[in-house]
């Protein structure tokens, strides 16, 4: 009987749905009814909330018609969210949301109270809760609605037909502005949670992108539409997770590209772009005729536009998705280049968003700075330096593509000489992409050694596995990448010696030595070289403020030399002459304060490997290098004065070794060669013991290197020849090979020769002033200097180079003067 009233009372059409809602209300929260009876208005209940404008009547029930004078209690917005979050007895969850979620969004874009659009926003809140048992089925209705006009699933022309003042298209589904302003609308009303702001942006957020960028580049867009984006776009980035944000913003970078445009009456529309590539005339006069500049404009149409998408990304302020899109847009472009079937425009768009990744977020003062967590910069770094093992897999691993098919190889197709191309060039001219990625790490590394003064390889370990892979870059073929690895290396060692353990000293007036010495680091690691070489002159004088100081303040400068020692042995390498000098200058400076233990290692330096068989395979840097380092030698063998006996046992042979060493380049046995000319030189009475050795074996070279030229001429051309006027007017060049090739081993060429030469030229001088001064010196044998003369004789006569031929007879020349003063004839 009360069923069948209540029934008629609820179909009746008299009776508001509102009124039939709060009459079931009043009979549900009244005195307890019957249990049946109870069943039998929750029922109806439900029903009423199922029926169209359901959910409106409720929240008139509830919130009254109107807005409220007075924000209503939450136990109001609770009591709503209880009652759409029930699910009638008997009904399927996925059916009855099917049915309220419509109605519940349908809220938030009409226009009524703002007490309703709170309550909808709330109980959609608890809804999505994590907790709430269907709440799958609560997303699957919600999202689509919101979702669907953001997507590119609207044909062109769709929305033009509809009304301008309409809420919603003809299918019932919301307007793309109209969806935007509900989503507004909900998170606004709704708490601040990470979670379900992620929950509702997160899957639309590349359209959003795209719409942005239409809208930003379009200066008649609507500015509120604008706002509305940028503001969604800006919340959703600043409280995303991490990972899920560089997800999305990669999605931009390589999913469907879409493009947005307004129809006839205002509404934005979003459509799927078919081609990137289809502007193939991107610079005829057509296209740019009447165009006025825009800051986005771009001349192969990339997208996203590299400007935009990093201005975008640097508006999060979000350094660790700044930093981690970073790196994986680095490796990605990386891995495009060494590919060769990757496409040209992505590899052009990966490298120009990494240029304004640089220009717009590496600055010092950023907030949001890429180099300010440098632990995802030096793993990329150090993953770039490594010894690549990829062209290996991907010869293993990757199919065959149209290059495989090629018979003939490239280098044969193409003809010297027979082309008609208007834009030919140089060979060489292209770098080489290998070289590429390493020279971009290492200007990363230094980069991030700047934006971080206080990094070092104490406090950061992989700092340490880097400054060991920059070793095979120092000797590249590229002068840009030596250069970059030598600044690292310089900044890295001073680094590390900077944060070594400081001594206990008495403080004196003005700068102590620990204060002059983290100066002097801190200036060497200033990218302006004027500034660095200021920073070595204060290692000079420190090294030599040591000598002179006590013994404490000299036992804690020995704990700091090898520290010292690096930084000299990184700056002698620099191209520039005055930090190059300065690094010479202290390396001598410190063999005159620490003795024996710095001499050793630049011998170590210089003589390493040359005797075996892996000096035949130095680098043009590290013959460099150790000519550099032998420079240092040589001062140092000049400033030791009559007390190089010290350490003669030491320095000549080991260059004994290296003039030995046949498979050395020609340059380091040479420079050998004149450093013990040097010793001989600055002290005879302490290599006396070496020279009747060290003279035998520079005649025996003469006998085998002489290179004599082809045709040989006759004996009477010989004489009539006036060898003395032929050869002064004969012009003494460089020899050329020699500088174009340092890494030669060829033992003909003349350098080692006129070394040779000059070295018994010196000797013999040597020898006859001791002579004169009736010291104690071993004389050479008669059999010896007569040897020396005919090798001589023939030498200055024959050999094909005019400068070894002049010298030769300098020799010859000094040998004669010697014999008349051994015979007492002058």
């Amino acid at each position: 009987m009360i069923y069948g009233q209540l029934c008629c009372v609820c179909s009746s059409r008299a009776v508001s749905l509102s009124q039939v809602i709060a009459d079931l209300g009043a009979v549900l929260s009244g005195e307890p009814p019957p249990a049946h009876v109870r069943r039998i208005c929750s029922n109806l209940l439900s029903k009423s909330l199922l029926r169209e404008r359901g959910v409106n009547a409720l929240l008139t029930v509830v919130f009254g018609e109107g807005d409220a004078p007075e924000e209503p209690s939450l136990e109001k917005y609770e009591h709503v969210g209880r009652i759409l979050k029930s699910i009638p007895a008997g009904m399927a969850p996925e059916a009855y949301f099917a049915t309220v979620i419509p109605g519940i969004l349908r809220i938030l874009s009409e226009d009524v109270p703002a007490t309703y659009k709170r309550a909808a926003s709330f109980s959609i809140a608890r809804m999505l809760d994590p907790e709430f048992p269907h709440k799958k089925y609560v997303t699957a209705q919600m999202l689509p609605i919101l979702h669907r006009p953001l997507r590119p699933s609207i044909p062109q022309g769709t929305a033009a037909l509809q009304s301008p003042r309409s809420t919603a298209t003809s299918d019932g589904s919301l307007r793309p502005s109209q969806a935007l302003l509900t989503i507004r609308t909900l998170l606004l009303n709704s708490d601040p949670s990470p979670v379900f702001i992620a929950l509702i942006l997160s899957p639309i957020s590349p359209y959003l992108y795209a719409l942005l960028y239409y809208l930003d580049k379009t200066r008649t867009s609507d500015p509120v539409v604008r706002d509305l984006v940028k503001v969604l776009l800006t919340t959703w980035g600043r409280v995303v997770e991490c990972q899920e944000g560089i997800e999305q913003l990669w999605l931009v970078l390589h999913g469907q590209r879409v493009s947005w445009w307004t129809d006839d009456t205002g509404e934005v529309v979003c459509t799927v772009t078919e081609s990137q590539m289809e502007k193939l005339a991107l610079l005829s006069p057509e296209r740019l005729r009447g165009k006025e500049y825009d800051e986005y404009d771009d001349a192969f149409d990339l997208y996203p536009n590299p400007t935009h998408f990093v201005r975008y990304i640097k508006s999060l302020n979000r350094s660790d998705i700044s930093c981690e899109l970073f790196v994986r847009l680095l490796e990605e472009y990386r891995s495009a280049k060494s590919d060769r079937e990757s496409n040209p425009m992505r590899v052009l768009l990966y490298l120009q968003i990494i240029m304004q990744m640089q220009e717009q977020l590496a600055g010092d003062s950023s907030p949001q700075s890429i180099l300010k967590k440098p632990e995802y910069v030096l793993q990329f770094v150090k993953h770039a330096l490594e010894p690549s093992s990829t062209k290996l897999q991907s010869n293993s691993g990757q199919s065959l593509g149209l290059a495989d098919l090629r018979i003939i190889p490239e280098d044969e197709l193409s003809i010297p000489g027979d082309s008609d191309s208007d834009d030919e060039g140089p060979e060489g001219i292209d770098s080489n992409p290998d070289e590429d990625m390493p020279e971009i790490a290492i200007n990363l590394l230094l980069a991030t050694l700047e934006a971080n003064p206080n990094l070092s390889a104490r406090d950061t370990p992989i700092l340490g596995d880097v400054f060991a892979l920059l070793d095979p870059y120092a000797s590249s073929s590229s002068p840009l990448i030596r250069g970059a690895v030598r600044e690292a290396r310089m900044v890295m060692t001073a680094r590390l010696a900077s944060t070594s353990a400081a001594w206990n000293q008495p403080q004196a007036k003005g700068e102590s030595s620990q204060e002059v010495y983290q100066k002097a680091l801190k200036l060497l690691q200033d990218p302006i070289l004027p500034v660095r070489a200021h920073g070595l002159l204060l290692l000079r004088q420190l090294v030599a403020q040591y000598g002179r100081s006590s013994s404490d303040v000299a036992s804690a400068g020995e704990a700091l030399a090898p520290a010292i020692l690096s930084i000299f042995m990184q700056a002698v390498q620099e191209d520039d002459s005055y930090i190059f000098l300065n690094a010479v200058q202290g390396l001598v400076g410190m063999v005159d304060t620490f003795g024996k233990g710095v001499l050793n290692s630049l011998l170590e330096t210089y003589t390493h490997n040359l005797a075996s068989v892996h000096g035949g395979y130095l680098t043009k840097q590290e013959v460099d290098t150790r000519v550099r380092v032998g420079e240092a030698l040589g001062q140092v063998i000049r400033r030791c004065g009559d007390t190089l006996g010290l350490h003669v046992d030491v320095v000549v042979p080991r260059l004994i070794s290296v003039f030995r060493a046949r498979q050395a380049p020609v340059v380091l046995r040479a420079s050998a060669v004149a450093l013990l000319t040097q010793c001989v030189k600055t002290s005879f009475a302490a290599v006396a013991g070496y020279t009747g050795q060290l003279s035998a074996a520079m005649i025996d070279l003469l006998q085998v290197e002489m290179v004599v030229p082809s045709g040989v001429p006759s004996a009477n051309d010989n004489v009539e020849r006036t060898k003395e006027s032929k050869e002064a007017n004969e012009t003494l060049r460089p020899d050329a090979e020699i500088d174009s090739t340092p890494t030669a081993v060829d033992p003909k060429l003349p350098s080692l020769r006129r070394s040779a030469l000059h070295f018994l030229t010196l000797l013999m001088r040597t020898v006859t002033q001791a002579v004169y001064e009736e010291s104690l010196a071993e004389l050479p044998s008669i059999s010896f200097l007569r040897r020396a003369k005919a090798t001589l004789g023939y030498v200055s006569s024959t050999d094909e180079d005019g400068i070894t031929r002049a010298m030769a007879r300098e020799a010859d020349e000094s040998i004669n003067q010697l014999m008349k003063t051994m015979l007492g004839m002058e």
